[in-house]
């Protein structure tokens, strides 16, 4: 068991640290501390959720329903195109407000943790993700309890990880530095939300043709 927890950690460490949709929203928001900081508690809470989900079948029931998997890509490729729209249009107008707004609103810690959530819950990739790891790695003689911990451990993990991104990147320090850089950071943060949503809906497209 602790050779399972050791490894199903560190693997999700590594996940935590590629550059994707979660750690764009944290760094688009990063302007405003209360918003990055909920938009880390929402990835938290998204990835608490997918755990639970592969390690009590729900998210493999997901994907082995065709239909059922077609409409959470969809709406996961929707909001993510969304906010890529969002980000491209802050960097083209480039305003003072834009710079200062987190991902087009200074909403709090509410809206982050809403975005945070939306963000990963509705990525299916991230479903995937979870389904493949937990399922490989996670066999039926791992007890309920042991379930839980290992569930525990991937959201302490999560939430101290872009947590302590949240904190970092929203000192006056740094946020000096990605107010100099807002306009191409949210052209970079566009890009990667419209390239994983075009990505999904192309592969949604293939498997119709």
């Amino acid at each position: 068991m602790q050779s399972l927890f050791i490894t199903l950690g560190l693997l999700h460490l590594i996940a935590l640290a590629s550059p994707g949709p979660d750690f764009a929203l944290i760094l688009r928001t990063s302007l405003h501390r209360p918003t990055a900081l909920g938009a880390a508690i929402g990835i938290a809470l998204a990835i608490l959720l997918h755990a639970t989900f592969s390690l009590t079948g729900i998210s493999l029931l997901i994907a082995s329903h065709p239909w059922l998997f077609t409409l959470v890509r969809l709406v996961g490729a929707l909001y993510l195109g969304w906010l890529g729209w969002g980000a491209l249009r802050a960097a083209w107008q480039g305003g003072e407000a834009d710079r200062l707004q987190a991902g087009g609103e200074r909403g709090g810690l509410a809206l982050g943790i809403r975005r945070g959530l939306a963000t990963n819950l509705l990525n299916p990739k991230a479903l995937l993700f979870f389904v493949g790891l937990l399922a490989a790695m996670v066999t039926p003689q791992v007890g309920s309890l042991t379930r839980g911990l290992l569930i525990l451990e991937l959201f302490l993990l999560s939430l101290a990880w872009f947590g302590l991104l949240a904190w970092c990147l929203s000192t006056p320090r740094a946020q000096r530095l990605l107010g100099r850089v807002q306009r191409p950071l949210n052209l970079v943060t566009g890009l990667l939300f419209g390239a994983v949503s075009l990505s999904i809906l192309g592969g949604m497209a293939e498997q119709l043709i």
